[in-house]
């Protein structure tokens, strides 16, 4: 095993195996930093679905009816949420309008009418009474029975009995009204079972009940029948009695079944929760329907497919981050993000949207529960602002518009996918970014969080106004946590910048202001080591913050690369010309090529020292670049002096420094001033038309050698920077008058001074005379001897 892991190791960083072997293709597109940039987009994509997902969400707070609501609730998607109470009311409505069911059964009617017209007419006047009462299921008394063998079994006995009893069977008869199904009231439906022909009645009913029924049957008897005796009304009232029975019974099991069907029919009642609805407001008491509308959100969490969701993210979030990098790269002049630009752009993000996840939960948590401020009000309070402002530090403009439009859309997504918190959060992004551009003092910092928070509060009121809620309550806290989140930002930024610059290893313009400081140690070397460098340096440095400033550029790291660009001499300082003084000239005694190649590594030297004290990339690369691929003429011109044509031929590229060619206009401005600088030390008699002259040619000569191809410096640029050249230049070489010089002192240098230049100087420390009052007087005149 740990063998294969040298050997991975060995293929990943030289390209081969351990015998040699040529690496396989996707060890060497894993280095290639084109597949570097697509293992960043895909690993960014990835994460930031799993921030938004509704995975990490809390689940929503229980809330009873009465209840104050301590936050905010919105809904994240569009949902129909089933109104069960009116669903119910609905349904019992339509079960309520059935009728309940009683089946008619007309076989007791004609069993009674067989029954009484078999019992007397077809009786035999002979028989007994016991069979008689079998037979035709009667029961009369001994009384009775006589009565009925007195008459002979007359029929008409029957037929009077048939005739009371008929109407009463017709209409129908039910056992006890008092048990009645409840719905009954309402209405009936009653069903012949024979030929399931069914009609309504309504309440008064037309039956009667077998109470009812028989009482009836007394009042009939004497209407029917005045003409008979009381012995055989009697009889005739026994059997009529004997004759009736329920012929309506409740059928349960089809009332129901037809109640179910009419509940089943009735679809349910839903109304509609639009994405981003306020479901519920802080403070506002919980009702009813507000406990129905949190209920479905949580179902609707709890059924949510989260896999398919996941995908669904991942896809779009790719998609957005992949379409937007491919437009800025082909049509958004600088924006060219390098490996190293896009992990740091994709960790801000993900940092950012990260941390607004936390602070989303925190105070979901915390709800309107610390000094009963809406949980709502807090989302003006994230420093989203942030992230751009430090893209812009850290890189450029065009990509901090890129990051604040990115991170602007996945906050307002996390959200809820309001459109107006985009809004907040990409004019917040705009507004920061523009006000650090010059980073020049930590105080802009602060300014430009006042700046963001002043924003935040029109947008805020604005919002309000457009919504008609100008006059909640809720808006000083919103107000109040829009302008604390703009600060916020600031102190965010403050507190970030450095960290940026230790783990990316960036030159932040905070950081060009702690290698301003003319007490860094590199440049307190130059003052003791190579001073005519440090003199030079200085100068260079007025010479391009004055050139940075008149073409738009960074005048802040235009003039801290001048500061260091020389360092690379503190080598050999005695070397170069301007640190020489008096002493001989090293350079007398060497050969053209040997002397080139002395004063061409102090580029080398500069880099490497540039390394070691962590100055940044952006000042080494105007170190490597500051020279170009310029010739070093003074020592070709000798070369070619002493060439011999037949022995050796010079090559010109042997005098030209590394390189590369400047690739920023700060770069090629250093070019420039370190050319005019070395250059106007020459000048004789530098008036104002001589050095706008020795301006221009130098400007001139380094266009035509090609030495600013590859930057971004226009003729436009370029005439600009010759004339603020020339207004320094001439600042630095003004011309005086003449001082005269009293006659008394004249006398007392005559008497008193040998002249200067026939002996050494020595000089005294200056000491205030004082007079006989023992009071300063004047300055000591310095001794020379």
């Amino acid at each position: 095993m740990k063998k294969l892991f040298q050997e991975f190791i060995y293929r990943f960083y030289h390209g081969k195996t351990a015998n040699g072997q040529k690496a396989d293709s996707w060890m060497k597109k894993i280095r290639d930093p084109h597949y570097h940039k697509w293992f960043i987009g895909i690993g960014t994509a990835l994460l930031l679905t799993l921030l938004l997902s509704p995975s990490f969400q809390l689940p929503l707070k229980k809330y009873k009816a009465g209840d104050i609501a301590t936050k905010e609730v919105k809904s994240t998607q569009d949902l129909l949420v089933e109104d069960q109470r009116s669903t119910y009311d609905k349904r019992a409505d339509a079960e309520r309008s059935i009728f309940s069911v009683y089946d008619y059964d007309p076989g007791i009617l004609i069993d009674a009418e067989n029954r009484l017209r078999s019992a007397f007419t077809s009786s035999d006047p002979h028989v007994r009474k016991a069979e008689w009462e079998s037979a035709f299921r009667f029961t009369l008394s001994q009384k009775e029975w006589q009565v009925l063998e007195k008459e002979k079994f007359n029929p008409s006995i029957g037929e009077t009995s048939l005739r009371m009893i008929s109407p009463l069977l017709r209409r129908g008869i039910v056992n006890d009204k008092d048990l009645l199904d409840p719905d009954t009231t309402k209405g009936t439906s009653i069903r012949n079972i024979q030929t399931r022909e069914e009609r309504r009645d309504a309440f008064p009913f037309n039956f009667v009940d077998l109470k009812e029924a028989k009482a009836r049957l007394r009042t009939d008897l004497a209407r029917l029948s005045p003409a008979l005796n009381r012995e055989v009304a009697s009889l005739v009232l026994k059997i009529s009695e004997q004759s009736l029975k329920p012929n309506l019974t409740f059928n349960k099991d089809e009332t129901e079944m037809r109640k179910a069907e009419a509940k089943a029919r009735v679809n349910p009642v839903f109304f509609q929760i639009k994405r981003g609805e306020v479901v519920l407001r802080a403070g506002e008491p919980v009702r009813e329907e507000h406990l129905l509308k949190i209920d479905a959100l949580k179902k609707a969490q709890e059924r949510s497919h989260i896999v398919s969701i996941l995908i669904g993210l991942a896809l779009l979030t790719f998609l957005i981050l992949v379409s937007l990098y491919e437009f800025a790269t082909q049509n958004i002049r600088k924006f060219a993000l390098t490996t190293r630009d896009l992990l740091f752009f994709c960790s801000t993000l993900l940092g950012m949207v990260g941390l607004l996840k936390i602070f989303y939960l925190i105070t979901d948590i915390l709800g309107g529960e610390f000094l009963t401020i809406p949980s709502s009000s807090y989302t003006y309070l994230f420093p989203i602002a942030a992230g751009a402002m430090l893209v812009r530090i850290v890189i450029n403009s065009e990509v901090a518009i890129v990051f604040a439009a990115l991170a602007s859309y996945f906050a307002a997504s996390m959200m809820g996918n309001q459109l107006f918190l985009f809004i907040f959060n990409f004019v917040g992004s705009l507004i920061g970014a523009h006000n650090v551009a010059r980073c020049e003092q930590r105080s802009i910092l602060i300014k430009a969080g006042v700046m963001i928070g002043g924003a935040n509060v029109l947008m805020v009121l604005s919002y309000n106004l457009i919504s008609g809620t100008f006059l909640k309550m809720t808006v000083l806290s919103e107000v109040v946590m829009g302008f604390w989140g703009g600060l916020l930002a600031s102190v965010v930024v403050l507190g970030m910048a450095p960290i940026i610059e230790s783990l990316f290893g960036y030159t932040t313009d905070i950081k060009l202001l702690e290698l301003a400081n003319l007490d860094h140690p590199l440049l307190k070397d130059l003052v003791l080591q190579a001073p005519g460098t440090y003199h030079h340096s200085i100068i260079v440095g007025s010479l391009v913050e004055a050139g940075a400033k008149s073409i738009a550029a960074n005048p802040l790291l235009a003039r801290v690369s001048a500061y260091y660009h020389d360092i690379g001499k503190l080598k050999k300082p005695l070397y170069f010309i301007e640190n020489v003084g008096g002493m001989e000239n090293k350079h007398d005694h060497l050969t053209p090529s040997m002397s080139s190649l002395i004063l061409s590594s102090h580029v080398k030297d500069g880099v490497e020292l540039a390394h070691e004290n962590h100055l940044g990339e952006r000042i080494i690369h105007i170190i490597q670049q500051h020279h170009g691929t310029s010739l070093i003429t003074y020592f070709y011109q000798k070369a070619k002096e002493k060439e011999n044509p037949e022995m050796d031929s010079i090559d010109e590229r042997d005098f030209r420094y590394p390189g590369p060619k400047p690739q920023t206009k700060e770069a090629g401005i250093v070019m420039l001033a370190d050319a005019v600088e070395a250059a106007s030390r020459a000048l004789t008699d530098p008036t104002p038309s001589r050095i706008k002259g020795l301006v221009q040619r130098i400007i001139n000569n380094i266009f035509l050698d090609g030495q600013l191809e590859e930057c971004e410096l226009t003729l436009k640029d370029l005439q600009r920077i010759e004339e603020s050249f020339s207004l320094i230049l001439n600042a630095i070489f003004h011309r005086r008058i003449d001082y005269p010089v009293l006659p008394s002192l004249e006398n007392n240098k005559k008497n008193n001074h040998e002249d200067l230049d026939s002996k050494p100087t020595k000089t005294y420390p200056f000491r205030r005379k004082k007079d006989k009052k023992g009071g300063p007087k004047d300055l000591g005149q310095v001794g020379t001897s």
